[in-house]
């Protein structure tokens, strides 16, 4: 069964699905990693450890933010805009570090020094460095801070929310002086943008420590910007294109068929490092592609049940790690694993139903009910 297309000429349930095939190479990269499946070396590097599939969420986020908000930002302001992505994100922020906590509470009490330092990059039980761990976790600042003490206790991947966190808050204003310029100078801007990505991350990689350079060009803020921007512009170009009367159903087959193509080159090739620099474009062409396609030429994509599991990937992504500490802790290892990763696909459905969906509309129904008087007061 088929997920509808939004009438608006957006195949959205696509862009959804893609979210989970994204979510799915990263845990299974991770438990490679962490001993728990055992991956050939050849898919391994094919896909990177992971880390472009991370690039296509902020390019992917830049592109729904901009579907989603162009003119809601408008009409209902950025404060809005801010009480729904806080909603959206920090409930399932608090579950993965509650998720944590047992395996905190073993590293601090075992003599296994070899796994404190392999998860939590710490030779002792640093009580000061799990703190601030923790404070910058919970603030969404940890991608600020290229210590691996800081980066590695706790949840790991929550890096890429602090990135997401310091997106959202220059979205607004990015979006406004975005949509404000002709589509010529917009492209040329991000061209420019994207050269000097390039350059930030030579500069980084000549000047620096791999043990400093590594986490600035795959963790800052300020580094994977770009990816984002070439989101919102894919999808300043969409709205443009629709409103022109291009054949978008065409041109949307030609910009996934040769973004797959020149990604699986890039994969197998990797001219740069790192391999996402070079792939952030592409993802944007893909994604533009896909949201144009008038009909589920990749029906694969729009199946219900793939669209739901790109719903709840954002769950996925958060608790995939501490399931993984938590069954290598209980004995799991390459030949039973597996089991490990269909609980934490199964449990990030659950998670999205009963808990990820309900707190955010009720953090949103509490932020409506708190807004309402005060616009009241100043009315009257």
């Amino acid at each position: 069964m088929h997920a509808p297309i939004n009438q608006s000429g957006g195949s959205l349930p696509a862009l959804t699905s893609i979210r989970f095939l994204a979510a799915i190479t990263v845990v299974v990269s991770h438990y490679s990693e962490l001993g728990l499946l055992k991956l050939p070396s050849q898919i391994f590097d094919f896909v990177d450890g992971g880390r472009p599939a991370v690039s296509l969420f902020f390019v992917l986020s830049g592109f729904i933010l901009t579907f989603t908000y162009r003119d809601q930002l408008a009409a209902k302001g950025a404060r809005s805009f801010y009480q729904a992505r806080f909603a959206r994100i920090y409930p399932v922020v608090l579950l993965g570090l509650a998720l944590c906590v047992p395996t905190t509470l073993y590293l601090l009490n075992s003599d296994d020094r070899s796994l404190l330092m392999q998860w939590y990059a710490l030779k002792n039980p640093a009580y000061l460095s799990l703190a601030a761990s923790l404070v910058c976790q919970l603030l969404l600042l940890n991608a600020w801070f290229p210590f691996a003490a800081v980066n590695q206790p706790w949840n790991g991947p929550s890096d890429s929310v602090s990135c997401e966190a310091f997106f959202y808050t220059m979205f607004p204003l990015m979006l406004r002086k975005m949509m404000s310029m002709q589509l010529a100078w917009l492209s040329f801007a991000c061209i420019g943008f994207f050269l000097m990505q390039g350059l930030w991350i030579v500069f980084l990689q000549t000047f620096l420590p791999l043990s400093r350079s590594g986490f600035l060009v795959v963790g800052l803020p300020l580094t994977r910007l770009f990816e984002f921007v070439v989101g919102v512009y894919a999808a300043i170009l969409f709205h443009r294109l629709r409103e022109q009367g291009v054949n978008r159903h065409a041109l949307g087959i030609k910009l996934v068929g040769s973004s797959l193509i020149a990604l699986t080159v890039l994969a197998l090739w990797r001219p740069v490092s790192p391999a996402f620099y070079l792939d952030s474009p592409w993802f944007a062409a893909l994604i533009l592609g896909l949201a144009l396609l008038d009909r589920p030429v990749i029906n694969f994509l729009n199946q219900r049940s793939l669209v739901r599991l790109g719903e709840a990937s954002y769950s996925l992504y958060l608790i995939h790690v501490p399931i993984a500490y938590l069954a290598y802790i209980a004995g799991f290892r390459q030949s039973n694993g597996w089991i490990a990763m269909l609980f934490a696909v199964v449990a990030s459905l659950l998670i999205f139903r009963f808990y990820e969906e309900p707190m955010r509309k009720r953090i949103r129904t509490r932020f409506s009910a708190v807004s309402i008087p005060a616009d009241n007061k100043l009315t009257a």
